[in-house]
């Protein structure tokens, strides 16, 4: 597959990976509305081993790097099969340790990411998991989710939050995108409680003119970049994007507490993150 090149040069995509199905609707996701001429596409795999001091839990340390090898390479393959790719531009990181330190490290901090995710959950469940507001919190950097199980559907809608005095170009670029296709509704969620009425009028501008074909709905809330936010989303089971422009201050919700974040414990029965 041929991909169009009319943007910046050189922006980088990760793709977190979880040992599921939805790291390829991820990839294509980037690759259709992300890829610009000179991108790199970079996927992440975590993963850990145990705590426990039993040489033969040890020994499964290699077992599980492996693995993650393996998967990371499946993927590539499969990328330069399908797009039009050099091998040089796919770098693949299997990384010990959970996410939040990846996100910590210099490979993460040093660069300026688009960042993609897609977890098989439908959109109203996301609230409710602890990992994804640490996640939101700890890459500030544009984050897209895709939702929903069917990874062969199209999507219905695209959910924007913000709370930047201005939209970022990477992510109004992203969107105009999208919005080629325009069955497709936006909503765009704004932070009222930070700025004033000529911010946010000056933001909806902005918005409109680059989703000018699709349909396009503002909501202005104390809480769009917090769990509220999230909840407060229509109630569906369908395909769905939601969006959070890059904000380094951004703090979606402090309180929520560290679990076993079973979306990243998938089929082969490998624990990837905190136990």
């Amino acid at each position: 597959m041929q991909i169009k090149r009319n943007s910046k040069p050189g922006e980088k995509i990760l793709i977190l990976a979880d040992f599921s199905e939805g790291n390829w609707k991820a990839i294509q996701f980037a690759m259709k509305q992300l890829y610009q001429s000179g991108s790199e596409i970079c996927i992440v795999q975590t993963w850990q081993k145990s705590n426990f001091g039993f040489s033969m839990v040890r020994d499964l340390a290699p077992i599980l790097q492996n693995i993650a090898v393996n998967e990371l390479e499946g993927m590539k393959t499969k990328l330069l099969k399908h797009y039009e790719l050099q091998d040089s531009q796919i770098k693949l990181y299997p990384f010990e340790g959970d996410l939040l330190s990846f996100f910590k490290s210099e490979t993460f901090l040093n660069e300026k990411w688009h960042v993609v995710m897609a977890p098989g959950e439908d959109s109203c469940k996301l609230s409710s998991n602890p990992r994804i507001a640490e996640i939101i919190d700890d890459i500030k950097q544009p984050l897209y989710i895709l939702t929903g199980e069917n990874s062969n559907a199209e999507i219905d809608d695209v959910n924007v939050f913000t709370t930047s005095v201005k939209p970022s170009v990477s992510v109004l670029s992203s969107l105009a995108k999208i919005a080629l296709n325009k069955e497709i509704v936006f909503r765009v969620y704004l932070d009222s409680s930070t700025y004033s009425v000529s911010i946010i009028e000056a933001c909806k501008r902005l918005f409109s003119k680059e989703c000018k074909s699709s349909s396009l709905q503002f909501y202005e809330s104390e809480n769009s970049a917090n769990q509220q936010g999230l909840e407060n989303l229509p109630r569906g089971h369908g395909q769905r994007v939601i969006v959070f422009d890059e904000n380094y201050q951004r703090k979606y919700n402090t309180k929520l507490r560290s679990c076993i974040d079973s979306w990243f414990i998938r089929s082969k029965g490998i624990c990837v993150g905190n136990s």
